[in-house]
């Protein structure tokens, strides 16, 4: 539930019923220090944590709520004081990078279930909301508080492995539970938080042209077929047309969209591109392609020309079968959907 209000104030991200999970910023360096600087991390860490690096801790989960769309965020008392961190990291296990739910707490705060209800609440965001096929807890052999918390989620030991810590080689357990939902579900789950993630950069990417991220694909779409008929237009996209119509109008007026009267049927008209929308073409096939790269970059260079067609392939099948079968053929115009 991410939220611009509310009582964790801005980038609130989720709520449970005693805490608030926000992002984090430099003003929550006291709290994170208080969190970081005590006998219990330091037996975990092995490591004394100076302010400085206490700093750049949350410098690395701002740069993750950046690139992931999540990190380590502050945990919150409603209406209260900040009591530590909880959160989602990608971290490096024997080879492989896995999803890791992570939770430290200021010492005054231990011991009351706070742990286990920030960790629930991290565990279900990774289910529903990134789609996650399987969340893991890398503990310490040890460390028997957070074994308990991992072991209360439902997550089991899946293997052992030693790890470094403090400069030495330390028994570890990665814990794991897997998400319930069959795997192709998630992915589109997945699909849509990537689309969410897409929107909100292309937001700042191209405020200077006056676009939104829910505008520039009407921008590109009218571009590739000038004189399009505005009914036909509708049927590119798989939103509700209202959502469409209002988004041309706002073009319209922006300057970037001019309607002409349909000579063949005046009920509708046709739609053509502006110099100002076929300006701006090239910044915004430039701002897609470097999202575009970002998702890819798990997929070998030699895939993916495959990997989209299937993709889109999937997408238009699951379009089809959600509509009107009169209502999901091709453009009337011709032609592939660009």
């Amino acid at each position: 539930m991410r939220g611009e209000n509310g009582e964790g104030g801005n980038n609130m991200i989720l709520e449970t019923e005693r805490l608030l999970l926000r992002e984090l910023t430099q003003e929550d360096l006291p709290a994170v220090c208080d969190t970081l600087q005590n006998d219990e991390v330091r037996r975990v860490y092995e490591h004394d944590f100076t302010d400085g690096e206490a700093a750049a801790w949350i410098d690395r989960q701002r740069a993750r709520y950046e690139r992931y769309g999540f990190g380590l965020w502050a945990a919150q008392l409603r209406g209260g004081e900040t009591i530590g961190m909880a959160g989602l990291t990608l971290q490096p296990c024997e080879g492989e990078e896995v999803l890791e739910i992570g939770c430290q707490l200021r010492p005054a705060y231990r011991g009351q279930g706070y742990a286990r209800e920030a960790a629930a609440a991290c565990l279900r965001f990774a289910f529903h909301q990134l789609a996650a096929q399987r969340v893991h807890c890398i503990v310490k052999r040890d460390n028997l508080p957070s074994r308990r918390v991992a072991e209360s989620l439902g997550m089991t030991v899946r293997r052992e492995f030693l790890a470094g810590c403090g400069g030495m080689q330390k028994p570890h357990l990665l814990y794991a539970a897997d998400n319930s939902v069959p795997p192709f579900f998630p992915l589109l789950k997945g699909l849509s938080v990537g689309d969410r993630h897409a929107r909100a950069l292309l937001d700042r990417e191209l405020a200077p042209l006056g676009l939104s991220g829910s505008q520039y694909m009407c921008v590109l779409r009218v571009c590739a077929y000038p004189g399009v008929t505005q009914d036909t237009f509708l049927r590119f996209f798989l939103i509700h047309p209202s959502n469409v119509t209002r988004a041309l109008a706002a073009l319209e007026k922006a300057g970037f969209v001019r309607r002409e009267e349909n000579a063949a049927d005046k009920r509708t008209s046709r739609l053509f591109p502006t110099r100002r929308a076929v300006e701006a073409v090239g910044k915004i096939r430039a701002a897609a392609a470097r999202w575009q790269e970002r998702v890819l970059e798990p997929v070998p260079q030699e895939e993916r020309e495959r990997f989209l067609s299937w993709l889109s392939a999937v997408s238009l099948r699951a379009a089809a079968l959600c509509s009107d079968p009169q209502e999901s053929g091709e453009p009337e115009d011709g032609g592939p959907l660009p």
